[in-house]
């Protein structure tokens, strides 16, 4: 089974994103984590679990914080400094979202040790795909990055996975892809998925994959 908090952090990120898109300034895109809270209620999610993998997000940067300064009058008449913290989708969460961009930069250092390895390109991220796979996309987005940065996989292994990535992002690029090929690299990105802790995101793509493939 996938890590469960994936689902809570996957909710709180589109309506983080849909607060965003519905904005009509940047800074009112930015939002209370009380009324945050009550949107993930109306989907099933206690406050508690809310804050918990809000503050995930917050330190993996698919969602920032922003510090909004206020002042008040006290009845003594003196003026007090009260801080506002509201919390908004960062850019790297919308990147996530909408797959899709002229725009996008990829922001991945390159960790993976080439010395002792032959005849190895590493390419950035492939931005367009074909729109019937852009779920999946967007999790081979998250499979690269959980490869580049696992210390559980050696070199060679990472290598080997982030390259069946990048061949998959190519197939998605077509037109017509080669469906017998997406499924053998998908199914090759298994091991490399449980070794570096990201099962759960292999297994979600799996979910997509056979909605488009049909098996």
């Amino acid at each position: 089974m996938g890590n469960p908090n994936d689902h809570v952090r996957d909710d709180i990120l589109r309506t983080l994103y849909d607060f965003h898109r519905k904005s009509r300034s940047p800074k009112s895109a930015a939002r209370g984590i009380r009324e945050l809270q009550g949107k993930l209620r109306e989907l099933g999610h206690k406050a508690q679990i809310v804050s918990h993998n809000l503050d995930y997000l917050i330190q993996k940067g698919w969602v920032v914080e922003v510090t909004i300064d206020r002042t008040f009058r006290t009845t003594a008449g003196t003026v007090q400094n009260s801080e506002q913290t509201k919390y908004k989708i960062s850019d790297v969460g919308m990147d996530l979202l909408e797959t899709a961009s002229t725009f996008k930069r990829s922001s991945l250092p390159s960790t993976v040790n080439i010395t002792n390895i032959q005849g190895v390109t590493v390419i950035g991220e492939g931005n367009v795909v074909n729109t019937n796979f852009t779920d999946v996309s967007r999790v081979l987005d998250e499979l690269k990055r959980s490869f580049t940065t696992s210390d559980q996989l050696d070199d060679s292994s990472r290598l080997e996975a982030v390259a069946d990535v990048e061949s998959l992002q190519s197939q998605l690029q077509k037109p017509r892809p080669n469906l017998p090929v997406v499924r053998t690299l998908w199914k090759a990105l298994e091991k490399a998925a449980v070794t570096s802790g990201a099962i759960g995101v292999y297994e979600r793509g799996t979910e997509f994959l056979r909605s488009v493939l049909g098996a």
